[in-house]
């Protein structure tokens, strides 16, 4: 098993060059894929072994553009060739929208809060948690959130 910090300054990760430390998601991706193809060639006993990449939260959103990545470097004969066989994320990270909004709902799925509260907050939200929201749905929000704070102390 690999593990891996990416990009830069996550985790134990870091770099002698500063400019480094200025990344996005897709070049994230493409110095991931430098890594794991100087990694195999300086192993090459590991590469026949079925490789899978996982993460969780936000590599929801760079395991999907490593994989990509990985994927292109297959379709161009890169050397050494990486035996990708598929990739799991746990609890990812999508889009801010998506996953903001879920909060209320989930919240309530789970039983963290009452109905009544659910059923005021989405009255007064009319589905959107996240955002530019109105003064009342905000107040709601507020609610929900005070109540969740009443979990980080167990």
């Amino acid at each position: 098993m690999m593990y891996l910090d990416s990009p830069a300054g996550v985790g134990m990760s870091y770099s002698l060059n500063k400019s480094d430390y200025k990344t996005g998601d897709l070049k994230t991706a493409a110095d991931a894929h430098i890594f794991l193809l100087k990694w195999f060639e300086l192993y090459p006993e590991f590469q026949l072994n079925p490789f899978y990449i996982s993460g969780e939260s936000y590599a929801g959103i760079y395991i999907p553009t490593l994989a990509d990545e990985v994927v292109k470097g297959i379709q161009m004969a890169l050397k050494p060739r990486i035996n990708l066989k598929g990739y799991l994320i746990g609890n990812g990270a999508t889009d801010a929208d998506y996953d903001l909004n879920s909060f209320v709902p989930f919240a309530h799925g789970m039983g963290l809060i009452s109905t009544d509260l659910f059923e005021d907050v989405s009255a007064a939200c009319h589905g959107t948690f996240w955002g530019k929201v109105n003064d009342v749905c905000q107040e709601n929000i507020d609610r929900v959130r005070w109540v969740m704070s009443m979990y980080q102390n167990l």
